[in-house]
């Protein structure tokens, strides 16, 4: 070999080199490596015209030295050790030489290597930094190192996919993962299931009860988090699950004491909340009682906060202000609902059950009533008092007798009797709409201390934030003082009142019922594709035009959002030279001047336009007449 030392500004690429795609592949990373550990290889080189020097061989060796010159981490003239080529060696034949004969180093090895710098005690930045990749690399490079050395084997073997050794990282157990490996089938081998199957005695970091204890207050109370270092949106396994069973308990106690305080006649702790077992109780309702003044202050507060926040960012929220919104909005609801106050004979009877609830928010079920606690004023329908069951005109019914046997028997006879009433019921339509009905009505005009009912609807009417003063809160608020003065006083009466009624009367309750039910609320904390997507078909089949409800006031649009959005609400409204007059404004008087310019337009925001069905759309037929 005859090395010499020539200047970097000397080599030039050489036209006989063989590499022609891939040639500039990963350089930034040769150049870090080449940096931290030198030259490793020389570079084969020919003279050339001028002084020059053709690199035969080591094409991306040279544009890594030419990198580092670029950043001034070498001299643009430093010298490099080249092997002078003999006028007699093919330059093209020792090219391709260095690229065929060549065998790269197996993914496995690397991973094993970059483990033997880390236990010589080099860091994963400083690999990084001699290897030209992330930290973030060098760690996952090293988890999967950790795997089983009996596993690497197989992945050198090709006998595993590199997808199969990644999902193998998240257990350090060597002897789990060769058992799991043995025991899986060759067709059940999908990366998913090995990492379900490693992980299926831990608890994912997104849990509910994992949420509810925190992360930290895991850790500080001496758990372990396993990261999954190939899925960067997981956060984690958390594989002590007996000590977040131990740390959500004692919470749960503590926040329980604050509640048993209240003086309910009995209070339990459910850690896994199941809102199927609550349905056993009875509800009682609290009284709402109007905002204090440091309420409404509170309020007034919260709902500046939000106005702020749209203002300064619109719809394009960062992840920081886009959480800060979702917490306002939690709290701006909670508050505009007012202060639950109950009652001391309702606390006397009913009791409360606390645990944990969706993302892990504590949740406390408030107002329960058993069902032997029932005072014999408020029984169940057909309840006489001393707890016999009578039908129409006090002759014993079902219940006394079912009392005296088996409870299984009385659950099967009375399933076999449910059963005959939907099938009844089934070709009745006229009790059928009385029952619904009346199932659908007794919590919206007699509140929740009602009578029961035997079909299982349940009917929410969920407060709209904001729509007080509105034209359809109006309407809705007529017909129920309406209703209300048409309905019989007491709960237990309106039964025998609806079937006493026509079909029209039935019909007209029930539209009132199904309105108030409506929720199409879009909050920043729910999945609500599905619910908004029926709200449209709603619209569609009931032609509505929200320009008859509404109008893009300053107060309910303009004020709360951008200049951008109130100009391309001008422009759609009246027209673009109306928005340019209006372009140079300050936002306050732009706020102003657009609301008189959109006035009586029927300019609507595209969140509130009625959804175009493709029934609407003409046909081809239609176009080409």
């Amino acid at each position: 070999m005859n090395i010499q030392q020539i200047p970097l500004n000397k080599l030039i690429p050489c036209p006989a080199n063989v590499r022609r795609f891939g040639a500039a592949t990963g350089i930034e990373e040769l150049a870090a490596n080449i940096k931290a550990l030198g030259l490793l290889q020389n570079l084969q080189v020919r003279a050339a015209d001028n002084g020059k020097f053709e690199v035969v061989a080591g094409m991306r060796r040279l544009k890594a030295l030419k990198h580092l010159a670029k950043e001034k981490a070498i001299a643009k003239d430093a010298l490099i050790e080249c092997n002078m080529l003999g006028e007699d060696e093919d330059a093209s034949e020792i090219s391709l030489a260095e690229n065929v004969i060549r065998l790269p180093m197996h993914p496995a090895d690397q991973f094993v290597a970059f483990k033997g710098l880390a236990d010589t005690g080099k860091g994963p930045e400083d690999i990084a930094a001699r290897f030209g990749c992330s930290p973030a690399i060098v760690r996952q490079r090293l988890k999967l190192a950790s795997v089983s050395p009996a596993l690497l084997d197989l992945y050198r073997a090709e006998e595993m996919t590199l997808d199969q050794l990644m999902a193998f990282t998240v257990s350090d157990d060597h002897e789990a993962q060769e058992k799991l490996w043995a025991e899986l089938p060759e067709f059940n081998r999908r990366p998913d299931s090995i990492r379900r199957l490693l992980t299926q005695l831990h608890v994912e970091a997104d849990d509910d009860k994992a949420l509810f204890v925190g992360i930290e207050a895991y850790v500080a109370a001496g758990g372990a988090v396993m990261r999954d270092l190939f899925d960067e949106k997981h956060q984690g396994y958390l594989t002590d699950p007996a000590l977040l069973d131990r740390l959500a308990t004692e919470r749960l106690q503590s926040e329980a004491e604050a509640v048993r305080a209240e003086g309910w006649k009995w209070l339990e702790i459910l850690p896994d909340l199941d809102y199927a077992a609550l349905r056993q109780f009875h509800r009682l309702r609290p009284d709402m009682q109007p905002l204090s003044d440091e309420q409404q202050a509170e309020l007034d507060g919260l709902s500046a906060r939000h106005d702020a926040l749209v203002k300064e960012y619109g719809e394009d929220m960062p992840d920081d202000a886009s959480a800060e919104m979702e917490a306002i909005c939690e709290q701006l609801d909670a508050l505009s609902e007012g202060t639950p106050v109950w009652k001391r004979e309702d606390i006397a009877l009913a009791g409360a059950v606390i645990g944990i609830g969706h993302a892990g928010r504590l949740t406390i079920e408030r107002g329960l009533v058993r069902p032997e606690d029932m005072p014999n004023g408020h029984e169940k329908p057909g309840t006489a008092h001393g707890g016999k069951r009578t039908g129409k005109g006090g002759k014993q019914g079902n219940g006394a007798a079912g009392n005296a046997l088996p409870a299984p028997l009385v659950e099967d006879l009375t399933a076999q009797r449910t059963a005959a009433l939907r099938a009844m019921l089934l070709g009745n339509a006229d009790i059928s709409l009385v029952a619904v009905v009346h199932a659908l009505a007794l919590p919206l005009f007699y509140g929740s201390y009602h009578p029961e009912t035997c079909l299982e609807l349940r009917l929410s009417n969920a407060v709209l934030r904001g729509t007080e003063d509105s034209s359809a809160a109006a309407t809705l608020n007529q017909r129920h003082e309406e209703f209300r003065r048409t309905l019989p006083d007491a709960a237990g009466d309106l039964w025998d009142w609806l079937l006493a009624r026509d079909m029209a009367t039935h019909l007209d309750l029930l539209a009132f019922c199904a309105a108030c039910s409506v929720n199409a609320v879009v909050k920043p904390h729910e999945r609500s594709d599905d619910r908004v997507a029926h709200a449209d078909r709603l619209a569609v089949a009931l032609n509505l035009d929200m320009a008859q409800w509404w109008q893009p006031t300053g107060a309910a649009y303009l004020a709360h959002v951008p200049k951008a959005r109130i100009l391309e609400a001008v422009r759609e409204g009246v027209n673009a030279s109306a928005a340019e007059n209006l372009a140079k404004l300050k936002k306050d008087a732009l706020v102003s001047h657009a609301e008189q310019r959109l006035a009586e337009t029927g300019w609507l925001p595209a969140l509130l336009r009625s959804p175009v069905t493709a029934a609407a759309e003409p046909d081809a037929e239609t176009l080409a007449a």
